[in-house]
């Protein structure tokens, strides 16, 4: 390329700005005039003698063509721009030479100071039409030019939704008839829980080292009804209902075993005493649905309502509040009496937990009984029951921990272990290698479902 040619491009390129500039002027030459023109019918109408004449109302239809000019729509508001701009000894009126129109921050600056001068002797001419400071509307978020339509029967739903962003009720409902109807509240509250485990184990006629083919199911519902009025007065009621099966190919009188068969039932009233204290009186029953057999064993050991174990007891219960869902509970209950019957005829079962002879037997004595609910971790629950009963003669005593592994809304496992203490049986039936102490254990994996 030549130089001519670089000389006539270069003239081109400063022809085109020098054009581009000369249009910005004459645009802002025309926005200035614009605003201008707006900012005296401003003026004019905020005027003292056009408010004698009845003509204060602003069109904003004159107005809205540029944003800038919000100040001069809607509610007279004391802007304290205008009032610190007014203020100001390096204050110019617009059109003076300290202001410059080259750009458009110049342009809008122009605009501003016209405004906040147009303001400023409406403040002075017409002080009566200007209610409010800028300071009270900067935290509405919106500003609707709408008119608020008065709120029907029907929206009733909305409003209450609406309730904590509502300062006076009044103000939307207006004169509508409301008719309000006041609910009890329900001081109840319900939950419950089911879980569904299998296992199932097969070996082969001649596997190597041997061993027995056997199917495992096992279900649990538990349901609760707490009672709190939220003045001291609780009520807990649960029911515990358990059931398992295991069948084992190596015995050879039963198609299969009972190895979880429970029913329990358990209420607490409490009333509070001080604090976390509260006066208990709590009641417990437990039973089993099936009879209990032994492999190979045609004996029954256990059966339904054989034994029925009932306990009444009154007393204290610590009960702190704790949060995260967990719960702890220890009661104190040094009156309790026990009642314990046995409706089968089976020899067994009566020599067995030492009731020779007779189907009913009560006792009384002291209980300790503690049940906690503890998140280890996210996922990880742990819930333990412990009583310790007496009766200065014997003790039966249960340590309960089940450890609940949720891995989502309807699978999770379980690890169950129990160990149980009772001197009361007849000697013939205890455990050769534990003695009085008895232990159960097990692992399920399978289907949890809460509702």
């Amino acid at each position: 390329m030549s130089k001519h040619t670089y000389y006539l491009f270069f003239v081109l390129l400063n022809f085109c700005f020098l054009s581009v500039q000369a249009q910005r002027r004459d645009n802002l030459k025309l926005y200035n005039q614009e605003a201008s023109a707006v900012l005296k019918k401003y003026r004019d109408k905020l005027s003292w003698d056009a408010v004698k004449k009845g003509d204060a109302a602003m069109d904003e239809s004159e107005v809205a063509m540029s944003p800038y000019m919000f100040k001069l729509i809607g509610p007279g508001i004391y802007y304290s721009s205008a009032l610190k701009e007014s203020l100001d000894l390096d204050y110019a009126v617009p059109g003076s030479s300290s202001v410059e129109t080259s750009d458009v921050m110049d342009y809008r600056s122009v605009l501003n100071a016209g405004i906040d001068d147009a303001l400023l002797k409406a403040y002075v001419n017409n002080p009566s039409a200007f209610r409010y400071y800028d300071s009270q509307v900067e935290s509405e978020d919106l500003v609707i030019s709408e008119p608020v339509v008065n709120a029907k029967p029907d929206d009733l739903e909305t409003i209450y939704q609406k309730t904590d962003e509502i300062k006076d009720v009044a103000e939307i409902v207006d004169d509508v008839d409301v008719e309000i109807q006041i609910e009890k509240p329900n001081f109840w509250t319900t939950s419950g829980q089911f879980k569904f485990q299998f296992m199932q184990n097969y070996v082969s006629e001649k596997w190597w080292r041997g061993g027995n083919n056997n199917v495992d199911l096992y279900t649990q519902l538990t349901l609760n009804a707490n009672y709190n009025n939220q003045k001291g007065v609780t009520w807990e009621n649960s029911l515990d209902l358990r059931l398992g099966f295991i069948t084992a190919s190596s015995d050879s009188i039963h198609r299969f075993l009972t190895n979880n068969d429970k029913i329990r039932l358990f209420s607490k009233l409490g009333v509070r005493a001080i604090n976390n204290w509260n006066y208990t009186l709590s009641t417990e029953a437990t039973t089993q649905f099936l009879p209990s057999y032994r492999s190979n064993d045609r004996r029954t050991f256990s059966n339904f309502l054989s034994p029925l174990d009932v306990f009444v007891s009154l007393g204290v219960d610590f009960k702190p509040s704790l949060k995260n869902g967990n719960t702890f509970s220890a009661a104190i209950l040094p009156l309790t009496y026990k009642i314990r019957y046995i409706g089968d005829d089976e020899e067994t079962i009566h020599n067995s937990y030492n009731m020779r002879g007779k189907d009913f037997q009560q006792d009384f004595g002291s209980k300790v009984e503690v049940n906690t609910k503890l998140t280890i971790v996210k996922n990880l629950t742990w819930k333990s029951r412990f009583y310790f009963f007496t009766t200065h003669e014997y003790v039966e005593s249960e340590w309960e921990n089940v450890f609940n592994f949720q891995f989502n809304k309807y699978i999770s496992c379980e690890v169950y272990t129990i160990w149980r203490f009772d001197d009361n049986r007849d000697k013939r039936y205890y455990d050769s290698t534990l003695g009085y102490f008895q232990f159960k254990e097990y692992f399920k994996l399978g289907l949890n479902y809460g509702f």
